[in-house]
């Protein structure tokens, strides 16, 4: 499998092609243009872990990092070998892993196989871009609203903040829509998320080889220590226009358990795709620390 250029097909192609006796695959809710949010739940422990990726559109690295963790996360289960350093056996005797490799479909195809006339949302999406390149600056959902800022912490001095930044309307990044929810995408992960209880969670973006792991005065500072010396990747706390109403965030607000941003890789979104194989090497060992966390 060609893990560059990661859209919406090869992410169903990936996902249909688990093995059934190992992986649950199921969808959790839908984008704006109707595409399937699917999630894969690998394991056999009673201990749920929640990753997912592409919460952003210029970021679809992080879906084709998770895809392939699932692929080659069943092949050590079968092989009986090792993943991220750790027996991947064990692993899966002792959590599920629930991952969710694209939250942004509508998005990552735009920015990835072009925006065309034959786009139910081309003439808007056209007017937010005014002149310029979607697969250069395109963050957001089909909508214009940036899906990791459209969640219930700080929502509405976020709002505030982003209209002071000139982010007041729908456009490629940053505005964060009229109410925390109302996308479609971030309303289905908060369902999803509410039913399930997943007790550690991990939100994967790109870039700068950093784990975010506060916010306000949540947070597990153990926790995200081992996750760092898992990865080689330094611990910070978001601050500015950053700092508010995104997903790590609404999940430590809402239930004071551990929830963790991960940035892969360094440079400028889109990232190169050459950095993918150090992406994997750096995160697998996080990904397989998760199983010992919870």
């Amino acid at each position: 499998m060609d893990y560059n250029n990661f859209d919406y097909d090869k992410l169903i192609e990936v996902i249909s092609s688990l093995d059934k006796r190992y992986a649950n695959v199921f969808s959790f809710g839908k984008s704006v243009q109707g595409r399937d949010l699917y999630c894969a739940a690998i394991g056999g422990g009673d201990k749920k872990v929640f990753l997912n990726g592409a919460h952003h559109s210029l970021e679809w690295i992080t879906a084709s990092l998770l895809a392939n963790w699932c692929v080659d996360y069943i092949d050590a289960i079968k092989s009986g070998t090792q993943i991220g350093g750790e027996d991947a056996r064990r692993l899966y005797g002792k959590c599920t892993y629930y991952i969710a490799p694209m939250i942004n479909p509508d998005g990552v195809n735009i920015v990835i196989n072009g925006l065309t006339p034959d786009n139910p949302q081309y003439m808007s999406v056209m007017d937010m871009l005014d002149g310029q390149n979607v697969s250069e600056v395109w963050q957001a959902n089909i909508n214009g609203v940036d899906l990791n800022h459209n969640y219930d912490a700080l929502f509405y001095e976020y709002v505030e903040i982003a209209r002071q930044a000139g982010y007041d309307k729908p456009g490629p990044r940053r505005y964060p829509g009229v109410a925390p929810f109302d996308q479609p995408e971030t309303a289905a992960v908060r369902e999803f998320v509410l039913d399930e209880e997943f007790p550690f969670t991990i939100a994967f973006h790109s870039q700068g080889e950093v784990i975010y792991w506060s916010f306000q005065d949540k947070g597990f500072p153990d926790l995200a220590q081992s996750l760092a010396d898992a990865s080689g990747y330094t611990l910070d706390a978001a601050t500015g226009i950053s700092s508010y109403s995104g997903y790590k965030d609404w999940y430590l607000d809402k239930f004071n358990l551990p929830a963790f941003t991960v940035e892969v890789g360094l440079g400028q979104n889109p990232l190169p795709f050459e950095q993918f194989e150090q992406i994997k090497t750096d995160c697998y060992p996080l990904i397989a620390r998760c199983a010992d966390l919870v």
